[in-house]
């Protein structure tokens, strides 16, 4: 193993083919447990598409975390996805946070997780995580989310029960 630095940026065009392998290595990891059928391929084409993030990448939403060339951790925000739930007002979405499973454990996850909070401190974070995932759910629990009500995902026609945790806007630093 390496003993480079770990560090946190924002993710550029040219990071997308890293990125999108993986999203795809996490995605399989949490939720293919049955295995990979034609709908999971199809989706983790379509949303994990390497042109289609290097264009997303243009517009800054996403963050890092290296070791050197490795990619270990990614987070995507979107601030135009409406929340599920109604909380008052615009809230941000961390639409994916992706650590890689052998990188699990070491504080990558909440450090990015600090780093997206502050990119719109004066609004809510939200995200939606599958009900079996409970790792991800006991960490987003950790870190100080809170229970904001439930939506669902679907894929090849099955509804997936995900449940909706968010944190409030950060207080400003006057």
């Amino acid at each position: 193993m390496t003993t480079a630095e770990v560090l946190m940026r924002r993710a550029r065009p040219e990071d997308a083919l890293r990125i999108a392998a993986l999203a795809r290595w996490v995605w399989l990891d949490r939720y293919a447990i049955d295995g990979v059928n034609g709908d999971v391929a199809d989706y983790l084409r379509r949303e994990f598409d390497e042109q289609a993030l290097r264009q997303a990448l243009d517009l800054g939403r996403h963050w890092l975390v290296e070791r050197g060339d490795t990619l270990l951790a990614w987070a995507q925000l979107d601030d135009a996805s409406p929340c599920p739930v109604d909380v008052g007002g615009p809230a941000v979405e961390l639409k994916r946070l992706y650590v890689s499973p052998r990188s699990q454990g070491q504080g990558l996850g909440a450090r990015v997780l600090r780093q997206c909070r502050q990119e719109w401190p004066e609004q809510p974070l939200w995200l939606s995580a599958w009900v079996g995932n409970e790792d991800a759910l006991r960490f987003y629990r950790r870190e100080g989310a809170a229970y904001w009500g439930e939506t669902w995902f679907e894929l090849g026609g099955e509804q997936h029960r995900n449940e909706v945790l968010g944190w409030p806007a950060l207080e400003r630093l006057e």
